[in-house]
């Protein structure tokens, strides 16, 4: 059992009949929801395609992708079951990579995917992006890599402190206004797998409607990747747009790291394993030199780019596409000349430099 901070609570193995019966109840509902999947797919199979039996809503008829962030109503995420349950390929390609990122949605904006198959060296790695949209602590994180045995050969993580440390036990995720605890990491893996079809059945529902009174199908919401774990982002025009704001710090850089945070973080890498190399990406609240600070104590290297050339999408928080460019050449450059990274893939191995 884990030692860093809290597990989710045991499930008992045998249902009592109270529990039999949702069970029977979630397998007709499944039956009926395939069903309702397959009828759809005759009106339109661009738009409803089956998939690993998650009525998985793909990204332009394109598989590889599947509808992550949705609800026209309430905004809804789909990963966190996804991965916490390991539904779908997605944990199954973390664990073939050589190296995974980590972090919050910070990391899903400033990793460019085309920039690192241009680096002579990273290009030739699976690299995989396990950032999670709308959750700063890296206990869930934590709870995934044990319980699916994700173990790459290095680790990318962002040592970001905005709200929350991603060294800390908070399982929360902060979606719009609303902090709220992690439901996934209560759910068993039927839970799991009925909660991701409930959800997708119920955005296919609202898609319908919404197609039915506008007279034509208009994609919403955003797309994850299952080979890479990339959000489609580009979808976004003020993400592509050119022109946005410069990103300029707005904070004191007097700020420091806890003895509780180098606790928890010495504890999390020992679990996960593997080589670590630090981050920060760069956004109007990010502090450097608590990053710095957590470096020094875990003996392991932080690369911080400067903010030189950074633009942001939303005046602040998250970097834009070219923004996105630019950090991960530097990163890209940096990387490659740590030790971790030497140790990690040694001359010789096919990988290394």
């Amino acid at each position: 059992m884990s030692t860093v901070g809290r597990s989710a609570p045991e499930k008992s193995a045998e249902p009592g009949g109270f529990g039999r019966y949702l069970i029977a109840v979630g397998i007709v509902g499944v039956a009926a929801a395939l069903a309702f999947s397959l009828g759809l797919s005759l009106f339109s199979s661009d738009v409803w395609t089956l998939r690993d039996g998650l009525l998985q809503i793909p990204r332009e008829g394109d598989t590889n992708w599947y509808r992550d962030f949705g609800g026209r109503s309430i905004p809804q995420i789909q990963d966190q079951d996804i991965f916490y349950s390991n539904l779908g390929g997605s944990v199954e390609a973390a664990k073939q990579a050589d190296l995974v990122f980590l972090g919050p949605s910070f990391v899903s904006y400033a990793v460019d995917r085309q920039t690192l198959a241009q680096s002579p060296v990273l290009g030739r790695l699976g690299i995989y992006n396990m950032a999670f949209v709308g959750i700063r602590g890296g206990e869930y994180s934590r709870l995934v890599i044990q319980r699916w045995k994700i173990r790459p050969r290095l680790w990318v993580i962002n040592a970001d402190d905005q709200f929350v440390h991603f060294f800390s036990n908070d399982l929360s995720v902060t979606l719009g206004p609303q902090k709220q605890p992690i439901a996934a990491v209560q759910r068993n893996r039927m839970r799991g797998y009925l909660t991701v079809i409930g959800r997708n059945l119920h955005w296919r529902i609202e898609d319908l409607v919404a197609a039915y009174q506008n007279g034509h199908f208009s994609p919403t919401g955003l797309y994850r990747n299952i080979t890479d774990g990339d959000m489609g982002l580009d979808a976004n025009p003020g993400y592509v747009a050119a022109g946005n704001k410069p990103m300029l710090s707005a904070r004191d850089p007097d700020c420091h790291t806890t003895p509780a945070i180098v606790d928890y973080a010495k504890r999390f890498l020992h679990e996960v394993g593997g080589e670590v190399v630090l981050t920060l990406v760069p956004h109007s609240q990010s502090c450097v030199q608590q990053a710095a600070e957590l470096a020094k104590e875990l003996n392991i290297e932080l690369i911080a780019p400067p903010f030189d050339g950074l633009t942001t999408i939303d005046g602040g928080g998250h970097l834009d596409r070219h923004g996105a460019q630019v950090f991960t050449s530097y990163l890209a450059r940096e990387i490659v000349k740590t030790a971790a990274f030497k140790r990690a893939f040694p001359v010789g191995t096919g990988d290394g430099k």
